[in-house]
């Protein structure tokens, strides 16, 4: 089943921008994180899709100008440092960016762009949003398994100090 957030994301990535505002509008706090992760992993995909770890800085920063100039017509609200951080993060090159409003316009701006110029068909784009939800699934499994984990310890230590009881 396709959820909102992801249904908002393949309508802005489509061109279909009042149904992609109509499901914003609609968003509970939980489908604005959902929605920010799938973002965060369709730009992984794409980004991976175009360049490769321990490339020339020249075509990542030519690819954000074009990026900016195409998507970006004030030429202020995507920041080209950001945006080259966040290619590179991508790439593994350097550490993840923390997530901001000016992050997630970066991480927008660049999506199209890295889109726009591979030409997608309407299934290939299709495939990068699944590759994107099971990445983001796959990470959110790990995280809340490192969680459980987590606390399983944590009751441990507990458990073990004097004087206190294990729950």
């Amino acid at each position: 089943m396709v959820t909102d957030p992801h249904a908002a994301l393949r309508g802005l990535l489509t061109g279909r921008l009042r149904g992609h505002e109509r499901r914003l509008r609609r968003f509970t706090e939980r489908d604005w994180r959902r929605y920010g992760d799938l973002l965060a992993g369709a730009l992984l995909v794409a980004v991976r899709r175009r360049f490769v770890a321990g490339q020339d800085r020249a075509p990542v920063i030519r690819f954000v100008a074009s990026a900016r100039e195409r998507y970006d017509a004030g030429g202020h609200d995507v920041d080209p440092v950001v945006a080259e951080a966040l290619v590179w993060a991508a790439l593994g090159e350097r550490p993840p960016v923390p997530d901001s409003a000016a992050v997630v316009v970066a991480r927008t701006v660049l999506l199209l762009g890295l889109l726009e110029d591979e030409g997608l068909t309407d299934s290939e784009r299709d495939e990068i949003l699944a590759a994107a939800a099971q990445a983001v699934d796959v990470s959110t499994q790990d995280a809340e398994r490192q969680e459980t984990d987590s606390t399983r310890i944590r009751d441990r230590v507990r458990g073990a100090m004097p004087g206190r009881e294990a729950p």
